[in-house]
């Protein structure tokens, strides 16, 4: 090759580096069998609903770490789920989430969860609702105060078509990572020790498949007096939590790195809103279930409280048929039926395991910005005090709004109408 030739290439990667086009990360690439990356199994079993130990005693090190100490982790026996907490994703809508735990706790009848789960915004708020209403205010905080740019930045145009995404999340992980502290994934841990289950959803790309990850058995490992277990639990449950949140497209995927059978490998996770909008593991639902051979009126049953972080119907409305309007309208339909879906599946999963379901969302009436990635401070401190009137009034339904999304209008026979009597 001649010198011109090998200049080429050489100058395009400065100007690329000049623009502020990052190179792709080289990762070592697993295997291409998705159903044998869905197979891994964790080298730590999951350990059964209920299990409880001895709670762990907090204490500051000499560094300033904070640390747990037992004695006795030898398990009592197990004690069933008797309440589920689900939160659904939502971008800025989690405003009306964190509002409704905000106003439940301010009418004395919020329990304690055994199950919590969350997803995107959900997977963000999850944590703080499982550590409970000490947290209400730090919840409040981000979801009434935060702008746009705290969130995310947009990338240099010029270069999006050579990036994964065309917005970074290097401010939320700030944010997240300023947020978890050594504390928290500690209290965490001694919940979970407890018996008390912490989950958040992610999406593997690579195996286009839905990923439950648990946050409490991860944040076992800062247990330890090692501060190389601390840091790299943390970066992991961080590395989720930004996961569980960046929409394809819009913020770059999340490298993980496994190790399986001694290999090394790096996956990536996305917002785990793409494949659910909102879920319980198989395994919790089981867990909380009627015993069948008990009869039912000597059994109290466990209940599935479900906060959606958005409206079940987008608002109707005619659009200008024009490219980006047609996307978002898209987008927002597609999601929204997702939603339905998710929770009618749910619904349905609990209705069978003798579980009671209560579930609430934005109301249809509620006015509401059009998307969830303004982060409007104003709208969000409305959605906010919204869900605050929801919470404290104990406004749940019993079961979803709709059971499909064409179970609302008639069949039509033509394209002749007349107005309803």
């Amino acid at each position: 090759m001649s010198r011109r030739c090998a200049f080429v290439p050489m100058l395009v990667v400065a100007v690329l580096s000049a623009l502020g086009v990052g190179c792709v990360r080289s990762r070592r690439l697993p295997p291409a069998d998705a159903d044998l990356i869905h197979n891994w199994q964790p080298v730590e079993p999951a350990q059964p609903f209920g299990t409880r130990g001895t709670p762990l005693a907090l204490s500051n090190t000499p560094d300033g770490v904070i640390q747990a100490g037992h004695s006795d982790l030898k398990s009592a026996d197990p004690a069933r789920p008797k309440t589920i907490l689900a939160l659904s994703g939502g971008g800025m809508y989690g405003s009306y989430t964190a509002g409704v735990l905000n106003g439940w706790t301010q009418s004395g009848k919020r329990p304690e969860f055994d199950v919590v789960t969350g997803i995107s915004t959900g997977g963000l708020i999850a944590p703080l609702a499982f550590l409970g209403p000490e947290y209400d205010g730090q919840m409040k905080l981000i979801y009434t105060r935060v702008t746009r740019r705290d969130i995310f930045t947009y990338r240099n145009w010029a270069t999006i078509p050579f990036r994964d995404a065309v917005a970074s999340t290097a401010p939320l992980r700030e944010i997240v990572d300023a947020g978890i502290t050594d504390e928290m994934m500690l209290k965490i841990a001694a919940e979970h020790r407890k018996g008390r289950r912490l989950y958040v959803g992610t999406t593997n790309m690579d195996s286009r498949r839905f990923t439950t990850w648990d946050i409490g058995a991860i944040a076992t490992q800062c247990e330890s007096r090692d501060r190389a277990d601390l840091k790299a639990a943390k970066k992991l449950i961080v590395d989720i939590l930004i996961a569980s949140c960046s929409l394809p497209g819009v913020f770059p995927p999340v490298p993980i790195d496994v190790e399986v059978d001694g290999k090394k490998y790096t996956e990536y996770h996305m917002d785990g809103g793409v494949t659910a909008a909102v879920w319980v593991p198989t395994q919790a639902l089981s867990a909380a279930a009627l015993d069948r051979g008990v009869p039912a009126a000597a059994q109290k049953p466990a209940d599935v409280y479900v906060i959606l972080a958005g409206k079940s119907f987008p608002d109707a409305g005619a659009i200008e048929p024009r490219l980006l309007n047609v996307l978002a309208t898209f987008i927002g339909t597609a999601q929204a039926a997702q939603y339905r879906s998710s929770v009618t599946n749910l619904y349905h999963q609990a209705v069978l395991g003798g579980l009671r379901f209560h579930m609430t969302a934005v109301a249809s009436e509620f006015d509401t910005p059009a998307g969830g990635l303004e982060f409007d401070t104003k709208q969000m401190n409305r959605l906010f005090d919204e869900g605050v009137r929801v919470g404290r009034g104990a406004l749940w339904w019993d079961a979803p709004p709709e059971r499909g999304p064409g179970d609302v209008d008639p069949i039509r026979t033509g394209n002749r109408f007349r107005s309803a009597k």
